[in-house]
């Protein structure tokens, strides 16, 4: 069997591991955006809000901080356990590129969700973090048939014709 007809034959079926490593890693990756937007929000906003003289500026500033770094922190763990089973076309630009387009929706829409609605917090997170997952298992499929994989696809068969 030739190398690119196996590639092309591993790339239509994408495993059931490697679209939930895939889903794992968008949320991973809204951890990993969430880390620094936490840490520089916990930095700023308290001391805005409340002058230098509070000490709850002090203590949401130092538990920012915490927060900022449990996050980030699980984030690449979740991230590292994730890519296990992960395949290899995960490492390819345009599996970073839609996971951290995901991630980033995904984020955007949990800070609507917990600014502007009155869902409980922890129902904000869980409906992102879920949208993330369902979304990143479902793209993982169809990410593989990128337009680089369809230019292999076609040439074993230009190959074919000349012999």
């Amino acid at each position: 069997m030739n190398g690119d007809l196996r590639l092309d034959a591993m790339m239509k079926s994408i495993d059931l591991y490697g679209r939930l490593a895939y889903g794992g890693q968008c949320v991973a990756a809204m951890a990993l955006i969430a880390a620094p937007l936490l840490f520089v929000t916990a930095s700023v906003l308290p001391f805005r809000v409340w002058d230098d003289g509070r000490v709850e500026a002090v203590l949401i500033w130092l538990g920012g901080w915490a927060l900022a770094l449990a996050v980030g922190i699980a984030g690449v763990a979740f991230a590292v356990f994730c890519w296990r089973w992960s395949g290899d076309w995960i490492t390819e630009w345009p599996g970073y590129a839609v996971g951290m387009g995901i991630a980033a929706t995904a984020s955007a829409a949990l800070a609507v969700m917990l600014t502007s609605t009155p869902l409980p917090v922890y129902l904000s997170f869980v409906t992102a973090a879920a949208a993330a997952f369902v979304a990143g298992f479902l793209v993982a499929g169809n990410l593989a048939g990128t337009r680089v994989m369809a230019d292999r696809r076609r040439r074993p068969r230009m190959v074919a014709r000349r012999r």
